[in-house]
């Protein structure tokens, strides 16, 4: 099994635990993306903690991965297009404490089993999921997640690359929950297990093998 590596600037809240290396996760350090070699990774995870421009301008690096079947999973607040299809992230008007989160896929493996309720409250605090959404999406993707009004935060596109992108709207949905001790914390989990699915999926449907 290859690892997945999440990708940000070397801060506190970017450094991985030992469950996290256990679970197959490496850190890869957002200024030596261009010099690594991401045929050994079955995903990429790239947090809100990086630099936008440093990215865009090594987007054929990105671009290169997805060709081959990669799978990148952008939990980023886009305002630059270094991800193929992603738009601009956007602040919701609705206030945090009034905004839903609505799983509009339920039955997709990355949400199977939790409950809307657990990503919606934090401890009875609302808020913590995502504080914006996307301009749009692509033509085909899949939205997996939105708020009250329908606009996207989560989507799956498996068409505009040789790969998979999922984007999230600037919500660090693998670490964010981790701890809570209700439904939300198999989410890290079932996070990795879509991103090596994917992977693999794509590597069957015609991807070069990485």
């Amino acid at each position: 099994m290859k690892p997945i590596a999440y990708v940000g600037i070397d801060i506190q809240f970017a450094r991985l635990t030992e469950e996290d290396r256990n679970r197959g996760l490496v850190f890869l350090y957002l200024y030596d993306l261009p010099h690594a070699d991401l045929r050994k990774f079955e995903g990429i995870i790239i947090t809100n903690l990086v630099e936008e421009l440093f990215l865009l301008e090594h987007k054929a690096v990105l671009d290169d991965y997805l060709a081959q079947g990669g799978v990148i999973f952008s939990l980023t607040e886009t305002s630059l297009p270094w991800l193929t299809g992603v738009s601009n992230w956007k602040r919701s008007p609705i206030p945090l404490k009034d905004r839903e989160i609505i799983i509009t896929e339920p039955e997709h493996p990355l949400f199977t089993g939790i409950d809307a309720y657990d990503l919606n409250y934090r401890k009875g605090v609302r808020g913590f999921f995502s504080r914006g959404y996307f301009e749009g999406i692509p033509q085909h993707a899949k939205v997996l997640v939105t708020d009250q009004s329908g606009v996207p935060i989560i989507y799956v596109d498996q068409h505009s690359t040789n790969g998979t992108i999922f984007a999230g709207a600037g919500t660090d949905i693998y670490r964010v929950f981790i701890d809570e001790d209700n439904t939300s914390s198999k989410l890290s989990v079932q996070m990795l297990a879509c991103i090596r699915e994917e992977y693999s999926c794509n590597q069957v449907r015609g991807g070069q093998a990485l």
